[in-house]
């Protein structure tokens, strides 16, 4: 067997233990803001992206005066350089451009994209209904808390117990007027060091996951040695690691052998910063931002692992500089640019539909522990 041909067939060992009990991804069903679909008819899918949101901004990030400005043509040079030091570029506000926007993703061949957007950087569950509706994209909705700066107000004195029912009620009885339901636990926030309600926000997204068959993605905390400590956090608190989601490696965990030694402690590995190719990374803790040859390099050295079922891959885009509108890439741009370069690079038909849907299907499929 070929190295290739390894990556599309399941692995030896615990992580595949675990999942030999679960039915596949074409028996399983995924909640979207339009009501449940078959994991099988997902598509393509971009496993962690937002569509409108407010990124959080620490203080010292509007020293520059033009942090004021509007992003236009004349100051898209400037902004893609410091894409975190103008408030304008943080902000996707505009539905209409939202669907503008995914639908050069479903044009492309998309079929699928996770909204990650929770309360409190602007989560609206409605407008994620009604883009959907508009593009023919499956959306699929997270829920939990962001980093501990950005949550709704009750949940700082919540319990562990509080906030998993809170999970599980919105899973099974969705959110507003409409009942729009998520379809994953995220994604949940940590900061470096991790806050005492981050921690607490982590234990219940695993109590909540037992109670929903839910995944779980998080956003680790910028230090190499955050990811780890989540995943010891949430298998001490009963997860099911082979559905849980470590997001943001490409800008945390930047080396062949972090990578693969996160992948086999259980959780899904995610490179989710493709067309994000700007060597300077404008929080602490990353040393550069990598691009996208680079993370191409760091998937292949994974399959030859024999770690092709843990790979995602997406854009986390939640910025205006990289919207097609502004100059940028597109939520297309793994479609469009990438896949051709996998193939222009030797990954064969097989990896590429083991990345791009049969990995997050499985990682999205939930198998009846959702009330319907």
């Amino acid at each position: 067997m070929t190295a290739r041909q390894a990556a599309a067939t399941p692995r030896q060992g615990p992580a595949s233990d675990r999942s030999s009990a679960t039915p596949g991804a074409a028996s399983a069903s995924v909640m979207t803001v339009l009501g449940p679909v078959s994991a099988a008819d997902l598509g393509i899918v971009l496993p962690h992206e937002h569509l409108l949101c407010r990124v959080y901004r620490p203080a010292d990030q509007g020293a520059d005066e033009r942090f004021h400005e509007r992003v236009t043509l004349g100051n898209l040079g400037w902004v893609r350089q410091h894409w975190a030091s103008n408030a304008d570029n943080l902000r996707l506000t505009s539905e209409r451009l939202a669907i503008q926007e995914l639908q050069r993703f479903k044009d492309a061949g998309g079929g699928t994209l996770v909204d990650l957007t929770q309360d409190g950087i602007g989560r609206s569950p409605a407008a994620l209904a009604r883009i959907s509706r508009a593009t023919g994209v499956h959306i699929v909705m997270g829920c939990g808390a962001y980093v501990a700066p950005t949550n709704p107000a009750w949940i700082a004195t919540a319990t562990t117990g509080a906030i998993a029912d809170r999970l599980v009620a919105e899973a099974n009885g969705g959110v507003g007027p409409a009942r729009i339901r998520p379809g994953i636990i995220g994604e949940i926030g940590c900061s470096w060091p991790l806050e005492a309600v981050e921690g607490r926000v982590l234990v219940a997204a695993a109590l909540a996951q037992a109670r929903t068959g839910l995944a779980i993605s998080v956003h680790p905390g910028r230090h190499r040695a955050a990811p780890p400590q989540i995943v010891e956090r949430l298998a001490a608190a009963g997860a099911d690691l082979s559905r849980v989601v470590i997001g943001h490696l490409d800008r945390t965990v930047q080396d062949l052998a972090g990578l693969v030694e996160i992948a086999r402690s259980g959780p899904y590995v995610e490179l989710d910063l493709f067309g994000l190719e700007t060597s300077y990374y404008p929080w602490p803790g990353v040393a550069e931002g990598l691009s996208d040859a680079r993370r191409l390099i760091l998937v292949r050295g994974l399959i030859e692992a024999g770690l092709g079922d843990r790979i995602l891959l997406s854009h986390d885009i939640c910025t205006k500089h990289r919207l097609a509108r502004y100059g940028g890439h597109g939520y297309d741009h793994l479609v469009s640019n990438v896949l051709p370069w996998m193939r222009d690079r030797g990954f064969d038909e097989a990896e590429i539909d083991l990345l791009f849907r049969t990995n997050p299907a499985t990682m999205l499929g939930s198998h009846g522990r959702l009330r319907t």
